[in-house]
């Protein structure tokens, strides 16, 4: 038994997440904050539903030719019941192939910790027609189901991706989760997720009227059997943007994410909401905020102060 596979609709302000070749893209050192509700009606309280938490610290290093990074996760199911805890650092090699193109390589490794609280879970054998689940002093029912060996695992597995990225355009594959797993039970279970994702950003107007900028984007992640695509765009006015994603899962139109958000020195600040198009449209949709820090204001590892005139990455990479 695992939690679920983390995953943020703010792909782009989760950038250590989405590919561990993005460490130090935007130079920094940068700092970011996210966090994800999902679903929260599943359960009681703010943590009722899928509740993750990430913080992530990257920063361009000339003299390593490239950047590093580190990332923390925290991943929790209906209050608790089940845990998932990760830290993980990267480095990501940086080619200046031309003054109009680079490319990143990045490879890392993460340590995982995963806690059941089996004695909190409710099974369906436990459901009786009169009382439900409880017996009339509040005592649940009991189980045949019978608890794993250990409700700790713990874990290592190993990372990789590649970016490409020029001025205003960008691409990268990322693999995370190389080394196969077992889960609670012994069983074999691969979880190796893979990510592609693209996009792109232009200005418009003219001069010092040139605030207005568009930037679309797209991510298709695969994993085991699964297959998600999430498409649609930033749209930007100066420090204000806002944008909306359609996300599907090949199978059933899972759905439309809205988000609004402002970047003001050195601080990005963003917010989006999840609607549910799917079955599970009563669960109440996914609220997911993420703040950005980048403390040298730099928006490039290809043209930082030191190596000034090569290339500026695409203005949504220093999210």
């Amino acid at each position: 038994m695992f939690s679920q596979q983390v995953e943020f609709s703010q792909f782009y302000a989760a950038p250590l997440h989405l590919n561990n070749a993005l460490a130090g893209i935007s130079y920094g050192p940068r700092l970011a904050i996210n966090y994800r509700n999902q679903w929260p009606e599943l359960g009681d309280g703010p943590g009722g539903g899928f509740t993750t938490y990430a913080l992530s610290y990257d920063q361009h290093i000339e003299k390593l030719h490239g950047g590093i990074g580190v990332m923390m996760t925290s991943d929790r199911v209906s209050n608790n019941k089940v845990v998932q805890n990760s830290l993980s650092a990267m480095y990501s090699f940086q080619i200046r192939a031309s003054k109009n193109f680079g490319i990143k390589l990045g490879v890392g490794g993460s340590y995982n910790h995963r806690y059941i609280n089996w004695y909190d879970l409710l099974f369906y054998d436990q459901i009786n027609p009169l009382s439900g689940f409880y017996q009339s002093i509040g005592v649940p029912n009991q189980t045949s189901e019978i608890p794993p060996g250990n409700f700790n695992k713990h874990s290592f597995n190993a990372n990789t991706g590649i970016v490409f990225f020029s001025n205003r355009y960008y691409g990268g594959i990322a693999a995370n989760n190389l080394v196969p797993e077992k889960d609670y039970f012994g069983n074999s279970m691969n979880r190796t997720r893979l990510a592609v994702n693209g996009g792109a950003f232009y200005n418009f107007g003219r001069g010092y009227e040139k605030k207005f900028w568009l930037s679309p984007q797209v991510l298709y992640v695969h994993q085991n059997n699964f297959n998600q695509i999430s498409v649609g765009s930033l749209i930007g006015y100066d420090f204000f943007y806002t944008g909306i994603w359609m996300r599907h899962t090949i199978t059933n139109f899972d759905a439309v994410i809205s988000g609004v958000g402002f970047k003001k020195g050195i601080l990005r600040f963003g917010y989006s909401f999840d609607i549910n198009i799917s079955p599970l449209k009563g669960t109440a949709g996914s609220h997911e905020f993420s703040f950005v820090f980048n403390f040298t204001k730099e928006q490039s590892s290809l043209n930082p102060k030191s190596v000034q005139g090569i290339l500026s990455c695409p203005y949504y990479l220093d999210f």
